[in-house]
């Protein structure tokens, strides 16, 4: 498992940033939504480290091939101008979706010996249906502002416009994602609090519905509601492994042991007040009911 490194994360938020960048430049990017704990990074000023881009969109994997290959020239001399000479790639992962495509951008420095990688992850919408989302032009987000300002992210004219899930959006998206992973993943946790938490956001039963049937992939419940709301001793042992093992890779140390010193106490209470008024039944779209 790696290790929360500083150093290496600074690498690969400025590398992001100038993939999103190239991205939103282009006209095509018009029907690709930016979502998942990047998104609540840049656009929401989060708090945690987030290593992939995740975009949820209509276009089929042919189209995405071609944007990708649009901007792997620019994502290249952005990191040529921000870490020196270095060798580039890109790559594409097969998936067992076929409403999945995922890519990885690779950069390693002249002189280091370490790669640096970005996931890129597009999951496919259903026609007529498309996620709730804002406008943000990215010089003007906080964190990136800030970058701008310290001289750390030197990208000209930095006026991409993105197009971002609504934080009612990521968080459904995030209650999806517990009800339905194979495993546990320590970061939807803690997203999950913070959004609900410290941004007050909240989903009604029908919001989170409707992002059920959102993608072609249809929805797989493997956990109840209940098991977020009223966690037996080995659901709570399941989630708590998952966040230990997890999450330490995307917080500082220092931060990492108040959660653990309480027992996450703050994520499970987190879980009560998202999911109190869900009953499972009322979450698997109709077009899924046996």
């Amino acid at each position: 498992m790696k290790a929360y490194n500083e150093k290496d994360i600074k690498v690969s938020e400025i590398m992001q940033l100038i993939i999103l960048h190239s991205l939103y430049a282009l006209k095509e990017s018009g029907d690709v939504f930016f979502q998942g704990g990047t998104a609540i990074r840049w656009c929401y000023s989060g708090m945690r480290f987030s290593e992939d881009l995740d975009f949820v969109t209509h276009l089929e994997k042919d189209h995405l091939c071609d944007l990708l290959n649009k901007i792997s020239g620019p994502v290249r001399k952005g990191m040529i101008a921000h870490f020196g000479n270095g060798e580039f790639e890109v790559s594409t992962k097969k998936t067992s979706r076929p409403s999945s495509y995922i890519a990885f951008f690779r950069y390693r420095p002249i002189n280091e010996r370490k790669k640096f990688s970005v996931k890129i992850e597009f999951e496919r919408l259903k026609k007529n249906r498309a996620p709730q989302t804002q406008n943000m032009i990215l010089y003007t987000l906080p964190l990136v502002s800030s970058l701008i300002t310290a001289g750390e992210f030197r990208i000209p004219n930095a006026g991409s416009i993105l197009l971002v899930e609504t934080k009612e959006e990521i968080l459904s998206d995030k209650i999806r994602a517990l009800l339905e992973r194979e495993y546990l993943k320590g970061r939807d946790f803690y997203d999950i609090w913070y959004l609900s938490k410290l941004n007050g956001v909240r989903c009604a039963p029908d919001m989170v519905l409707r992002k059920m049937s959102m993608y072609t992939a249809p929805f797989t419940p493997r956990r109840s509601v209940d098991d977020f709301l009223r966690p037996g001793k080995k659901e709570r042992q399941e989630m708590i492994a998952a966040i230990r093992q997890d999450l330490s890779r995307f917080l500082p140390p220092e931060e990492f042991v108040i959660f653990e010193t309480g027992g996450f106490s703050d994520f499970f209470d987190a879980l009560k007040v998202v999911f109190t008024g869900f009953k499972s039944v009322d979450l698997v779209p109709p077009e899924e009911k046996t």
